[in-house]
């Protein structure tokens, strides 16, 4: 199967044509054509023409199109799931699941396109203008370059399309190029449904291409989820734009009193170690109070036990390969790193280099200047840490440089709301590991996790601008 390119709607061939490989299988799962530099001009000349066609769609059109996805979703599902588990070894369980949330994703932008906001001011507030109105609607902010990862491929690419839909924003997307098909099969879709053609371009494209997209005054908006060295670089370069960047994190959970501590480490531990930690929210932090530390240890050890490692199209799998060789590589050089710097392994790995696996792994006593300590893995790693009072924990967690989300288990009123305040992150997780993230709300975070909010409401209010008149 050859994928083109698709710019304004039309599929382009490439001389630059490249086979994508099953990261677990090693089976070519399709050949997927690169854009050349006439590719990008062609894409950047239609973005204006592209801009006015989605700016002009009425609501009961935008409503038409999603309400299409939503039954194309609810068709394809199965398929979807296998197709996101093939091309980015993520188990079926979890591949499901994300197609699951991707419904719920269309389903709020279904809802929110026929909500959109305005209001009405009254204009007399002096004598001149006795008699007068102000009107004030939400606009396109313009066109939309969005760069997706390669984790969620689905839902993370709808939590940019969704809104841009909503909003009246044409799309160019850069799906990632590890997993790049379950774009391809959404861009299909969504011109089957009716978007105008000349409004959406799926390209894939190196770097310095790609860095010609970003730093084009075509785009009025740049929306991007990936590492933060890139997002940050790319945020440099892409001037006189709106940008959007979710960046993931280290993120961290407190396991503080009064719980069932088998439930809690078992939740943890799947958190940590699910889709082999390559969710921006996966657990990489674990804060044990020390009266339950040598308990909750043992608990967690016995937790992993259970988690199934193999082929992301088994049922029972919960973690696979790594997506390609250089993260493999990576890991096994941070891990290497906290070893010879005094890191205890309480969980070591087992590893198969030739499937690029690694099984879960748990460390104390990581050093502080180590990789691990500073950077978010993005592997089925955790280190894990005792202290004594709430501040300690907390003050732990602000060490990071990332604030994306945290959890925090108590049931005291009061420590979630001492939490709550002081943790330096965008979203606290009650009683549950910071992974869960629900669609519909406000997620992004501070610090060096980002800047805005996903979310479809938020993110629409991301993707527009106020418009007054006065009349």
């Amino acid at each position: 199967m050859l994928r083109p390119l698709i710019i304004a709607g039309e599929p382009k061939l490439s001389r630059d044509i490249r086979p994508l490989y099953a990261p677990y299988s090693g089976e070519v799962l399709a050949e997927v054509a690169y854009a050349e530099p006439s590719h990008i001009q062609e894409v950047l000349e239609k973005v204006a023409e592209g801009q006015k066609a989605a700016a002009a769609l009425p609501t009961y059109k935008r409503y038409a199109i999603l309400n299409a996805l939503v039954g194309w979703i609810e068709r394809e599902g199965e398929k979807l799931a296998r197709g996101i588990a093939q091309e980015a070894a993520k188990p079926l369980r979890y591949a499901r699941l994300e197609v699951q949330r991707g419904w719920q994703t269309l389903s709020a932008g279904r809802d929110l396109v026929r909500q959109s906001e305005g209001e009405i001011l009254s204009g007399d507030i002096s004598p001149a203008t006795e008699g007068r109105w102000v009107l004030v609607r939400r606009v396109p902010t313009g066109a939309l370059l969005a760069i997706t990862p390669f984790n969620f491929p689905l839902n993370l690419v709808l939590h940019k399309v969704v809104p841009a839909i909503v909003a009246g924003c044409a799309i160019t997307l850069k799906p990632a190029p590890q997993a790049p098909l379950t774009a391809y099969a959404l861009a299909e879709a969504l011109l089957e449904a009716g978007w105008p053609p000349i409004a959406l371009s799926v390209v894939m494209a190196d770097p310095p291409l790609a860095e010609q997209l970003v730093r084009s005054n075509a785009y009025r908006l740049f929306s991007f989820t990936g590492s933060a060295g890139v997002g940050w670089h790319l945020q440099s370069i892409a001037l006189r734009k709106k940008v959007l960047l979710e960046l993931g994190g280290s993120a961290a959970v407190i396991v503080h009193d009064g719980l069932d501590l088998e439930r809690a480490a078992a939740a943890i531990a799947e958190a940590a170690y699910l889709y082999a930690g390559q969710v921006c929210i996966s657990v990489q932090r674990i804060f044990v109070q020390r009266r339950l530390y040598a308990e909750f240890i043992d608990i967690y050890r016995k937790a992993t036990v259970s988690l199934k490692v193999g082929d992301p199209l088994s049922e029972e799998v919960h973690l696979s390969s790594l997506i390609d060789e250089r993260s493999y590589n990576r890991v096994q050089q941070w891990l290497m790193e906290a070893r010879m710097g005094g890191a205890q392994e309480l969980i070591p790995p087992q590893v198969d280099s030739q499937r690029r696996i690694i099984s879960p792994v748990l460390m104390a006593e990581v050093p502080t200047a180590s990789a691990l300590a500073q950077e978010e893995a993005f592997a089925p790693y955790a280190e894990i840490r005792s202290y004594d009072t709430l501040e300690e924990a907390i003050a732990g967690v602000n060490a990071s440089p990332y604030g994306l989300q945290a959890g925090i288990y108590t049931t005291s009123e009061a420590v979630l709301k001492q939490a709550y305040r002081e943790l330096e992150v965008g979203g606290v997780i009650h009683n549950a590991p910071p992974t869960l993230r629900l669609d519909a709300m406000p997620y992004g975070g501070v610090k060096g996790s980002g800047l805005g909010r996903e979310g479809v409401k938020y993110a629409y209010w991301e993707y527009t601008e106020p418009k007054t008149l006065l009349w």
